[in-house]
């Protein structure tokens, strides 16, 4: 081990052991009333759940049923969809690659890619964009679920010849936070080929067998077996909580097609803990980890918010949170830790629901680290009043789906408590709580419990998302509005003529 991975290690050590967790003696049991808690409030069917600290894993749970019509109970090698935290295991081997010098974060991409599948913008000009930016969310290139397979009947679609004609960029890179999953797709493959061999084989001999994650795989859904849990929910409003198929992800199988257990998911976030090593088995160096857990891009400078490789990244005064989240159609999961703690929590469930995993998560975590909140003095009312309004999306869809953007508005009122924000399909509102400096935080049960929320003039950004405030005559319901007017009017003419043609017949009738 070279000079500087030794010190850093010993760095390391240090941080956690000043730092160190005190873990309540009752802490299994606490948490589990917290996930059954939450899991009954949402109507999850099952939730998985292990929770690591001090290089192990401390509690390791199931709980409710992974198939509910044949009564089937979760257990702890119940294996779930891990969906998006494939992520966070993908930024891992794209890191390995870079330690190897087969791969470098700063590079453009195209330069190691034949004119075919290279990164290119509309005008079809190749793009310079980067492995970390990638990594990052801030390549240019827009959200899609062309990935994505909903039929589990239809053979499953490969990696490398869904990135066979290239990808396209819509910003140019380094512009804006866009949520791309096939940007995570690229990068997993120019991981394998650096190796020469696939991504779910490299996966396995670079992480699942050092790792020990006996359980985990890139199968195909339809190949798992019978301990794949079943799936509830689908992606749509409208879909509620019946039993759905599993979607297939091969084609993007970086960004989202992991299957796995709480427990191999806890055996990867210990080994990022531990600077890239779990038991003598060392899979990165800790600055590979360290630069994964750094905050990389953010979408507004004064957000304390945003993304490292693969992590999502939050930075507050006396807590450092990375983590990501997954779903799917009948899919919701996280993976979260507090590094300068050495603790951590792995979830799995199988409903697409993520605000009850993602709930149940944060209130683990300050079981294991209660939060020192700083007192915030409250906004004022004048303060509140400027951010109310409603705000529309952009660049959240595939841009094929860009045209449901003109409904997909966020809408921000004030009560006699504060602010309060509904998302578009979110099951209820937000509340806003001041956080100083212009933010604001989620309150209370949502997919993103802690996150910060910033208003910036006639802007607004949340995570990666960005909107822009419009007129209450461009709104969703003024549209929808209009729209019914308009049938109104259709349906008002076809009646009066109708009505001009019925009484004319009658005329004519009497006439004879």
């Amino acid at each position: 081990m070279r000079i500087r991975e030794i010190a850093f290690a010993l760095a390391l050590c240090l941080v956690h052991l000043s730092a160190r967790a005190e873990l309540p003696p009752d802490l299994e049991p606490r948490a589990r009333a917290i996930v059954d808690e939450e899991r009954a409030l949402a109507g999850t069917p099952a939730m998985s759940v292990a929770i690591f600290a001090d290089g192990k894993v401390v509690a390791l749970f199931a709980s409710g049923e992974a198939d509910v019509e044949a009564h089937v109970p979760a257990t702890t090698e119940t294996l779930f969809q891990a969906a998006s935290v494939t992520k966070i295991l993908t930024a891992a081997l794209v890191m390995r690659e870079v330690e190897r010098g087969r791969l470098s974060l700063d590079a453009p991409v195209n330069d190691s890619l034949p004119p075919e599948r290279q990164v290119r913008d509309a005008s079809d000009a190749p793009v310079p964009v980067t492995l970390r930016q990638l990594l990052s969310h801030s390549s240019g290139i827009p959200p899609s679920i062309a990935g994505i397979q909903e039929d589990p009947n239809e053979p499953p679609r490969a990696l490398d010849d869904f990135l066979a004609h290239g990808l396209r960029t819509s910003r140019p890179p380094g512009e804006k936070l866009m949520y791309a999953n096939d940007a995570f797709a690229l990068a997993g493959w120019l991981a394998a080929r650096a190796e020469a061999e696939s991504f779910d084989a490299l996966a396995r001999s670079a992480l699942f067998e050092p790792l020990e994650m006996s359980h985990s795989t890139f199968a195909p859904p339809k190949d798992a077996g019978p301990a794949l849990a079943a799936a509830y929910g689908g992606t749509g409003p409208f879909t509620g909580k019946s039993r759905v198929p599993h979607q297939t992800i091969s084609a993007a199988a970086p960004a989202g097609a992991l299957i796995t257990t709480a427990s191999d998911l806890a055996r990867l976030g210990l080994a990022l803990l531990h600077g890239g090593e779990l038991d003598g088995a060392r899979v990165l160096a800790p600055e590979s980890v360290a630069e994964m857990m750094r905050m990389q891009a953010r979408a507004h400078p004064r957000l304390p918010e945003g993304f490292g490789l693969g992590f999502g990244v939050r930075e507050v005064p006396g807590r450092k949170v990375v983590w990501w989240d997954g779903g799917l159609a009948g899919v919701a999961a996280r993976l979260a830790l507090l590094p300068e703690h050495g603790v951590g929590v792995a979830i799995l469930s199988n409903l697409a629901n993520n605000a009850p995993v993602s709930t149940a998560a944060t209130r683990i975590l300050e079981l294991l680290v209660p939060t020192q909140r700083a007192v915030t003095p409250p906004s004022s009312a004048a303060d509140d009043a400027a951010q109310v309004g409603t705000y529309t999306l952009h660049d959240v869809l595939d841009p094929k789906l860009r045209f449901i953007e003109w409904f997909a508005n966020v809408r921000v009122w004030r009560e006699s408590d504060g602010l309060r924000l509904a998302l578009p399909l979110a099951a209820g509102p937000l509340r806003l709580e001041p956080a100083g400096d212009g933010n604001y935080t989620i309150d209370g049960r949502s997919m993103s419990p802690g996150s910060f929320v910033r208003f910036d003039g006639d802007r607004l950004y949340l995570g990666f998302l960005q909107a822009d405030r419009i007129s209450k005559w461009r709104s969703a319901r003024a549209v929808f509005a209009y729209a019914g007017l308009v049938v109104l009017a259709l349906v008002g003419g076809v009646v009066w003529l109708a009505v001009r043609w019925l009484r004319r017949r009658r005329r004519r009738a009497r006439a004879l």
